[in-house]
């Protein structure tokens, strides 16, 4: 249905987690468009968002709005060259045919240093960027997202939208993303989907 949330992803968004894998291991031994494309916003009625399942992930410990009962993938990715496995799960539900949204969770070693954080994230971006030259970043803000570092991004790529927001928490990232056509980017239900997520303790 659409690029990056298909064949494609497997490409590119583990691509870039492998960038992102590859830069927080470094880290831990370095010291030291135009938005008129996207038409009018469609409201998000009582009755819609009423409709959206709250999902609460274990093992990821935390919640998250989606439009539908989610499928699940788990998987782990060798790093032998970093000396450990990278663990990840993805919880992928549609909203009909017009927009994916998904929530995948990267688990790292406990070594890894959040103090860097914000290089990491911004590596993480540059790497999903980079895996295809039609890919065009309309903005990208650095957040705080319950007192931990995390990266808004927007791009767009052969009119598509994948939209999302990266968190890094201790040895944890977290991908809260959306992928749609133009034609069919809804704000007010990415926003729901964005503001939905909470870690839980």
């Amino acid at each position: 249905m659409f690029g990056f949330l298909k064949e494609r992803l497997k490409r590119q968004l583990f691509a870039a987690i492998g960038v992102f894998t590859l830069s927080v291991g470094i880290s831990h031994f370095v010291e030291g468009a135009d938005p008129g494309v996207m038409g009018q916003p469609k409201g998000l009625s009582t009755e819609h968002s009423k409709s959206w399942k709250k999902f609460h992930s274990v093992h990821g410990k935390c919640l998250v709005s989606l439009p539908d009962s989610p499928e699940h993938v788990k998987q782990v990715m060798p790093c032998p060259d970093q000396g450990y496995d990278l663990r990840y799960d993805m919880y992928v539900s549609s909203h009909g045919k017009k927009a994916i949204y998904m929530l995948l969770i990267a688990q790292y070693p406990p070594f890894i240093d959040s103090s860097h954080a914000e290089i990491s994230l911004e590596s993480f971006l540059n790497g999903l960027l980079t895996q295809s030259h039609d890919n065009k970043l309309i903005f990208a803000d650095l957040v705080n997202v319950q007192g931990h570092k995390a990266l808004d991004f927007f791009i767009e790529s052969k009119g598509v939208f994948f939209k999302g927001r990266a968190i890094m928490t201790e040895n944890n990232l977290y991908l809260l993303a959306m992928e749609c056509n133009v034609n069919n980017y809804t704000e007010s239900h990415f926003n729901h989907f964005i503001n939905s997520f909470e870690l839980i303790k």
